[in-house]
């Protein structure tokens, strides 16, 4: 289960909070990847982003990955309409 809250200016992530029933390994990773979301364009896509955080802070993602992440993003817009 993947739980997004979010604020969007048209296809631009203004803030993200993701929660759910996953683990990320260091403790903090979700901080990061949550950072490197904000300012993102859904249009654009989100995957190489939080890959790109993913890679650069040693992030290990269980029961969920990059793609995912994005899909509920995009999902959280639709049903914010």
């Amino acid at each position: 289960m993947l739980r997004i809250s979010a604020e969007f200016d048209g296809d631009i992530v203004k803030t993200v909070s993701i929660h759910g029933d996953f683990f990320m390994h260091p403790e903090d990773a979700l901080e990061f990847i949550e950072k490197a979301i904000e300012g993102g364009n859904l249009g654009k896509g989100l995957t190489g982003a939080i890959d790109r955080a993913v890679e650069a802070n040693s992030i290990e993602m269980f029961g969920l990955d990059s793609k995912g992440i994005e899909d509920a993003i995009k999902l959280a817009k639709e049903n914010a309409k």
